[in-house]
């Protein structure tokens, strides 16, 4: 049994081995629509080819149609006047060229969107320097606002020291004065006391002389025991 699985089963594995495609997948290649149309001197294929370099989706300036004979007269982008078989002009460009104008345009929109996308990040980071810078200049606001704040603290604390400051000069002012008017009164008390004293002590002299005087005269004589 084991023989007969052997034996078919070899014709597989000499295939598999032969056959490497099989195993291993094969990159696809596929011919290429491009092909070159002849113009020619003439409305049919007995005229002589005057431009063979003619290929598959040339843009080229139509004339004229010549009924009957499968031709029409154009122009070529050189300048070159002909004539080309019906069969192989379009009124639309080929799929090919409508591809390619449809890949160049991709292209061209994925550059416009690379472009956007590098504005919009160079926006995005200008906008986040932008809102440093706003973060920043509204810190140093605060920190202003916060300055006058204390400023203002300040210059009223120093009005009102001012206004305290001339309350007590005039104060100080009015005690100058009114000591001043205090020592005048005391000056005139003193001259008033002193000469008081000086008149008291003038009368006390006077009236001790007085009596110096009269004391004595007060005094009875002593009568006298000789006889005249």
């Amino acid at each position: 049994m084991l023989i007969r699985i052997f034996f078919l089963s070899c014709p597989c594995l000499l295939v598999a081995l032969l056959t490497p495609t099989a195993l291993f997948a094969q990159e696809v290649r596929y011919v290429s629509d491009q092909f070159f149309v002849p113009l020619r001197s003439g409305p049919s294929n007995k005229h002589r080819i005057i431009d063979s370099s003619l290929k598959t989706g040339t843009k080229l300036t139509f004339l004229e149609k010549e009924a009957g004979s499968g031709y029409s007269k154009v122009i070529t982008p050189k300048g070159r006047e002909g004539w080309i078989e019906n069969q192989y002009l379009s009124a639309q460009p080929i799929a090919r060229i409508l591809l390619e104008n449809e890949r160049a345009r991709n292209e061209d929109l994925q550059k416009q969107l690379n472009s956007w996308k590098k504005e919009s990040q160079q926006s995005s980071s200008q906008s986040g320097e932008l809102q440093r810078k706003v973060s920043a200049l509204s810190a140093d606001n605060q920190k202003l606002s916060n300055e006058l704040a204390n400023l203002k603290r300040i210059s009223s604390n120093a009005v009102n020291l001012d206004i305290s400051n001339r309350d007590l000069l005039k104060k100080n002012e009015m005690l100058k004065i009114e000591k001043s008017e205090l020592q005048s009164v005391n000056d005139r008390l003193e001259s008033k006391s002193n000469k008081e004293w000086f008149l008291r002590g003038a009368f006390a002299v006077l009236i001790g002389v007085m009596l110096t005087i009269i004391i004595p005269l007060l005094k009875p004589k002593a009568k006298s025991t000789e006889w005249t």
